[in-house]
């Protein structure tokens, strides 16, 4: 395995880092311990363009449209967003090889744009990004979230 020199981590991960889901406590206590982690190294997070659209519409459903702005323009400070057109091509690649969502088409070629790992709590996701050749990690998965975690310094 490669070491880690970049990242792009899926909404769900964020999502879960906000949110406590009843019943599945491990989404949050995972999505906690590794952005928490990713926040003490030095690597670069990156996001497709549609990330600041999407993670608006998901923590508004919980949390306060003031307070999302907030946390979202928090959250910017550290992540570089890649431009559309710079993955468009890849995504539309991916989605004909593997039938995915447009939304994880775009997160997927954002990953393979900037050479990075993916890193999501959404399954099929992870399962795409395999196809698609990619470096991905489900953290509800044990192995992937030990795998995961051994490859952080």
């Amino acid at each position: 395995m490669r070491p880690i020199h970049a990242v792009v981590i899926d909404t769900s991960v964020f999502a879960d880092y906000f949110f406590f889901f009843p019943g599945n406590p491990e989404r949050h206590k995972r999505a906690r311990a590794v952005l928490d982690k990713l926040s003490d190294l030095d690597l670069p997070v990156y996001e497709p363009f549609l990330f600041e659209v999407e993670l608006r519409a998901v923590l508004v459903r919980r949390i306060d449209p003031r307070n999302v702005l907030d946390i979202l323009n928090t959250i910017l400070e550290y992540i570089n967003v890649i431009d559309e057109k710079l993955v468009h091509d890849k995504a539309a690649e991916i989605a004909l090889l593997t039938g995915c969502r447009a939304v994880d088409a775009y997160y997927i070629a954002t990953t393979k744009h900037v050479d990075a790992i993916l890193i999501t709590n959404d399954r099929t996701m992870r399962d795409n990004a395999l196809k698609s050749g990619i470096e991905a990690y489900y953290l509800l998965n044990n192995k992937d979230y030990r795998t995961l975690i051994s490859k952080l310094p």
